[in-house]
């Protein structure tokens, strides 16, 4: 994989099972950190077979040691509109394919309120569902926090770049 290259994106259940996809371009890599970018107008692909496309220029930042993983939403007019960050298992990368398991808790920042975090009780259900252990739920929660801080002191990269022309 290297700048440039197209790449599929899978966000999975906590059992593997792939729930969203969409296609992203590299943006930047190095041994813990993949940064990929997907212009306003992309398509995802949703698990029940339907299909939207995204409103906001993506850049998502991949941590290969991180229990999360961040996205800047800038609006087609290069604002920075959100920070949105899933709290998820580090990504992995096979024949072309980012995919990462997704743990339900989320963490946004809209701009200028406080980030927060929400979608608890999707986490809940996902206890149950995948029988989460009360140490993997106090991972998660970790993680969150984590991430919490980090999105109120995020500092985003200029609106990204789609084929060498900034999309303002």
């Amino acid at each position: 994989m290297k700048i440039g290259d197209e790449i599929e994106a899978r966000s999975c259940k906590a059992d593997g099972s792939v729930y969203r996809s969409w296609r992203a371009f590299v943006e930047s890599i190095d041994a813990e950190l993949l940064v990929t970018i997907a212009p306003a107008g992309s398509i995802v692909n949703h698990k029940e077979g339907r299909r939207s496309a995204i409103a906001h220029h993506y850049r998502s930042y991949y941590w290969t040691n991180k229990f999360y993983n961040l996205i800047e939403l800038f609006e087609p007019d290069g604002k920075l509109a959100e920070i949105y960050i899933n709290i998820a298992a580090p990504p992995t990368f096979e024949n072309g394919v980012l995919s990462f398991k997704d743990h339900e808790l989320d963490v946004v920042k809209d701009f200028p309120k406080k980030a927060r975090l929400i979608d608890e009780d999707e986490f809940l259900e996902a206890i149950e569902t995948y029988n989460y252990s009360k140490e993997f739920q106090a991972q998660m929660y970790a993680a969150a926090n984590e991430a919490l801080e980090l999105a109120e002191n995020w500092v985003a990269r200029p609106v990204p770049e789609f084929g060498g022309k900034n999309v303002k």
